[in-house]
């Protein structure tokens, strides 16, 4: 009890944080893995923890092993839920369309008379009041016309939240148990609760002084412009290419965060390797594109992408591929786990231990998609369209979550990856409708991008579990209680701030409007002007497919063949466009110090590198924590 106890203190103190970070200053704690709060928040704990002890060393001890992995795991997951990017985009979603309607735009005429009123907020003084400020949330007239649509959706999210973790449950045991999947992410918490040893590592200590110590001085240089900054952060470096072809090449930036060199030097090094190559390589591709004179645009309004080099829809494909790939190798697997579900007496497989039985998760996902393809329905969504949207979502969970569990890629964003994208790209805006059209705009909170999408979550705490040789039931119900916790929590600490500062105003940050404005607008435009099949854009995909399909057939024939699908199909992403640097500087190390070194050098160098990561994110959140005390923006070690 205890730890539920802990936890939910945990993920309401998160939430607040969050929305702090989030919604007033942008500085983006959910947009990369480890989440920087939860390591932060940790820390604390574990410090608290051993106090207790020096303090009262006959007293049985604070907190155990398994308590503070379940403690930490249920604050990843409420975090994950109060990211920017998932549950804070929604509030900010369900007074828009209304509120901003008829403000240069038609929305009035073509867009909200296909919307159902009952699933947003219409009513005129809370929407002004949320947007303006300087009001309460306690204000009976301005929380009362919350309370129906928020039901409605907190209903939403815990169907949804409980399938995944019945996709999790069959997965777990193939990728944990029978592939090993290395689980780089879960690595730093682990060893963070291992013991003294850990704490008392010299290299550890250099690596959180080297960290820890530039980040504060970039904290007092953004405070104090006296002071030089040292570049750590991104910086554009595309302007050094400004003769045609390799102007083309688009945005290009270096950067040194410590923390993505840390976790690439966790990462299987094949693996790291050829996420930098393939993100060369696709600007590269950019250039060779522009020098042969393609079209870079197109007339098509719906889909992927308008123009070659069609990245967009390349890199679905390539996903597409590895989910295939990932579901044929698991095949033999699969059918004892159907087996075992469904035959009378003993199966093949012993599913005691998981975190439900096979066959309630099988059931589970079943039904689980039926409920929100009936769900999504109520909100306008063809029968027939609704299944196939949350088919395409799963299997784009299933692809994040093996991305997190395979190699550890820390900000996996996936934009414009969504089901809505692959629909309009196949059948075209103009079979789709307005309706279908509509509901994807009201589902577009958790489809906009994949920064701190929870299905991973659940997995590395599944994990967890497996390390401290805990209870998979006893972590699957503090998962269940994050989920609803974490929901309420950011809810309240959304709306308690807004209400305040006025979620239109310069006292947060233009994303509460820019983003839902981007959302409706091109749902206006999708039906005002409905177009058909985007054929280029569906080869493209096809393409993408065919040619990640290519790579998984050479690493299974050839050991020694070192690119991953999975890195082709990340290569244009917002987060490797981040990053790229720092993933090249970890593999680089890492190779050297295997090669001429050994493995025995490469460990003795793990902690050093833990030590980058403690020291940024410690440091950096020690910033955040300053700038909420003196309500001012302060130094932002990410991105």
């Amino acid at each position: 009890m205890r730890t539920y106890v802990f936890g939910i203190l945990a993920i309401v103190l998160n939430a607040i944080w969050l929305v702090q970070n989030e919604l007033v200053r942008w500085s983006l704690f959910t947009n990369a893995v480890p989440f920087a709060n939860v390591i932060f928040t940790l820390s604390v704990i574990l410090l608290l923890n051993s106090a207790h002890r020096r303090w009262f060393p006959t007293r049985p001890i604070f907190l155990s092993r398994p308590e503070l992995l379940t403690i930490f795991a249920m604050t990843c997951v409420g975090s994950a839920l109060g990211s920017a990017q998932f549950l804070q985009l929604l509030v900010s979603y369900l007074p828009y369309p209304f509120k901003f309607a008829g403000n240069g735009n038609h929305w009035d005429s073509w867009l909200n008379p296909h919307i159902p009123t009952w699933a947003m907020v219409t009513d005129p003084e809370s929407a002004s009041h949320f947007y303006t400020g300087h009001s309460s949330l306690y204000n009976k007239g301005n929380y009362i016309p919350w309370l129906k649509p928020l039901s409605f959706w907190l209903i939403f999210l815990m169907v949804l939240l409980s399938t995944l973790l019945c996709v999790n449950t069959l997965l777990r045991r193939q990728w944990t148990a029978n592939e090993r999947l290395s689980y780089p992410a879960v690595y730093l918490p682990l060893e963070m609760i291992s013991g003294p040893s850990f704490w008392h590592n010299r290299g550890l200590w250099m690596g959180f002084a080297i960290a820890g110590l530039l980040t504060l001085w970039n904290g007092i240089a953004y405070l104090k412009p006296s002071f030089p900054m040292i570049p750590v952060k991104r910086q554009d470096i595309s302007p050094f290419f400004s003769t045609p072809p390799w102007n083309s090449i688009g945005t290009l930036q270096s950067s040194f965060y410590f923390f993505a060199i840390g976790i690439a030097f966790l990462m299987p090094l094949d693996l790291s390797l050829s996420l930098w190559i393939f993100y060369l390589l696709f600007k590269l591709e950019l250039v060779v594109v522009a020098a042969q004179g393609f079209e870079t645009a197109g007339n098509s309004i719906g889909g992927f992408d308008n123009g070659a080099p069609y990245e967009n829809s390349q890199a679905f494909g390539a996903y597409m591929a590895v989910f295939a790939i990932t579901i044929s190798a698991a095949r033999p697997y699969l059918k004892d786990v159907w087996r075992t579900a469904f035959t009378k007496g003993a199966g093949p497989l012993d599913d005691s231990a998981e975190p439900m039985r096979y066959r309630t998760a099988i059931l589970g996902c079943a039904t689980g998609v039926g409920i929100l393809s009936t769900l999504t329905c109520l909100l306008g969504m063809s029968p027939i369209i609704a299944p196939f949207f949350f088919a395409i979502y799963l299997i784009l969970s299933i692809m994040i979550t093996r991305i997190r569990a395979e190699f550890g890629f820390p900000v996996h964003d996936m934009s414009n990856m969504s089901p809505m994208f692959l629909l309009s790209t196949a059948l075209g805006t103009r079979a789709l409708g307005p309706g279908n059209i509509s509901a994807f705009s009201m589902t577009y909170w958790f489809n906009r991008t994949y920064f701190a999408h929870p299905m991973p979550h659940q997995m590395e705490a599944m994990k967890l579990t497996d390390s401290c040789r805990s209870s998979q039931r006893e972590m699957l119900r503090a998962l269940v209680l994050a989920g609803f916790v974490g929901a309420i929590a950011i809810f309240w600490a959304y709306l308690h701030t807004a209400y305040i500062r006025g979620a239109g105003t310069a006292r947060v940050e233009q994303w509460p409007r820019s983003f839902p404005n981007e959302n409706f607008e091109q749902a206006y435009k999708w039906i005002k002007n409905p177009s058909g099949t985007n054929f280029p854009s569906l080869n493209a995909v096809g393409g993408g497919f065919l040619f990640a399909v290519l790579l998984g057939v050479l690493r299974l024939r050839l050991p020694w063949f070192p690119f991953h699908p999975l890195a082709y199909a990340v290569a244009n992403s917002w987060g490797m466009q981040q990053i790229w640097m720092p993933v090249m500087i970890g593999s680089i190390a890492k190779m050297v110090l295997l090669r001429y070194g050994g493995l025995k050098t490469y460990r003795s160098a793990i902690p050093f590198f833990l030590g980058l990561i403690l020291g940024e994110m410690i440091m950096g959140c020690l910033w955040t924590l300053y700038g909420f005390a003196i309500d001012a923006r302060t130094y932002d070690f990410w991105p």
